[in-house]
């Protein structure tokens, strides 16, 4: 490990130090442990002639350390994930993975740290699931879904960001944030470190109760290893909703100025729309971006994304679970060697919760994916049987 992705990894905790109570606080514990067999028919997504298939059992064990104050929330979750397969003991993995998030309001500001930590396999770090991940309009860029060879990722960021209000109508909103991801073994066009460096400061007018009107300002810096630097400036423009019943949609359009290291300027457009809401028995996520940001494949790219995810509670003890997430990436720089790449994931399921603690789930899960000038399309088929225990499922809110 670097010295730069250990001082990275520090600032989250600093930031745990910083944000903890002088005197003692009413903490509570969020422990919950999933554990179930995994099946895979192609579990590096290899394309045709080369697949693995696994199968064995699976654990996901975390627990929440969360605090409530009269202003402020903090928790921190530390996590744990790991796969034995017999038939193929090289792919067995044991990830790391751990999340702050900091919370504080006064009279007129706002502000939030949120730290991530994760070291993982590369077979999971590059094939992202199609869970959320991430709020409406979040950037979400990096994965490429190349395994070629046994290798881990290290990955940390912070991110902190503050609301200042200038009046009834009017708010400033500052964001900034720092990522480094680090591979123990470098692989040309498949897993190469980068970081990134991100702020923007947006303006926030208040249409009326519910909507409102956002301008911000970005600048970005992208440092690959094999590439050097790429920097980038723009402005975007977006309008935000949100209702008494917690339902929040977004529209978003900008362009971004990227300079590229090699010394060219391309003009990348940037654009976003989602919605999430929950009516009756139905929740739906829906989000559609355009960002741009560094690919582990050792380029900066612009990433076009979908991410779907729908729930609906059949009875009070059963649901079903469906979630798709598509992606299409291509080069900012016209001339570089990077293939363009489709990328989609799908899972659909169930789950029944016979007691409050604990709930049985089914899942199957279809990957597929392209790259340009391929002749040949990688796909997997998985399935998953599990059992979710989670003691204190309902978690305390601020007025309690």
């Amino acid at each position: 490990m670097n010295r730069r992705a250990l001082s990275v990894l520090a600032l989250p905790a600093l930031a745990i130090v910083a944000a903890a109570p002088a005197t003692a606080a009413d903490w509570e514990f969020n422990p919950s442990v999933e554990a179930g067999y995994l099946f895979d028919d192609n579990y590096r997504l290899s394309t045709p002639g080369s697949e693995i298939e696994v199968q064995g059992p699976l654990v996901d064990a975390a627990v929440e350390l969360r605090s409530l104050m009269q202003q402020s929330e903090f928790s921190f979750t530390p996590r744990v994930r790991a796969t034995y397969f017999s038939d193929a003991p090289e792919l067995d993995a044991v990830d790391y993975f751990g999340d702050l998030d900091w919370n504080f309001h006064s009279e007129r500001t706002q502000t939030r740290i949120r730290g991530e930590f994760a070291q993982q396999d590369v077979v999971n770090s590059e094939q992202p699931d199609a869970e959320v991940g991430g709020d409406l309009g979040e950037r979400g860029v990096g994965d490429v879904a190349r395994v070629l060879v046994e290798n881990r990722r290290l990955r940390a960021s912070l991110r902190p960001s503050m609301n200042f209000e200038l009046s009834n109508r009017r708010e400033l909103q500052f964001n900034a944030g720092y990522t480094d991801v680090n591979f123990d073994e470098q692989v040309t066009d498949a897993q190469q470190d980068y970081s990134v460096a991100d702020l923007s400061v947006g303006l926030v007018t208040r249409l009326n109760e519910r909507s409102s009107l956002i301008t911000r300002l970005r600048g970005a810096r992208y440092d690959i290893a094999t590439e050097g630097v790429t920097t980038g400036y723009g402005a975007e423009l977006e309008w935000s909703t949100r209702n008494a019943a917690q339902t929040r949609g977004y529209l978003r359009g900008g362009a971004q100025n990227v300079e590229l290291a090699s010394g060219s300027t391309e003009i990348a457009w940037l654009a976003g729309a989602g919605v999430n809401f929950v009516t009756g028995r139905n929740e739906l996520f829906l989000d559609l971006s355009r960002n741009v940001g560094p690919s582990s494949a050792g380029a900066v790219i612009a990433r076009d994304q979908l991410r779907l995810r729908f729930t609906r509670a059949m009875t009070p003890r059963m649901s079903i679970l469906a979630g798709l997430r598509g992606t299409h990436d291509d080069a900012i720089d016209t001339t570089a060697a990077f293939q363009a790449r489709s990328y989609a994931t799908g899972d659909v399921g169930f789950q029944w919760r016979w007691r409050e603690e604990l709930s049985l789930r089914v899942a199957y899960d279809y990957t597929w994916q392209e790259f340009r000038d391929d002749p040949t399309d990688a796909t997997s088929s998985g399935a998953m049987l599990s059992i979710l225990y989670e003691p204190q499922r309902q978690r305390r809110t601020r007025n309690d």
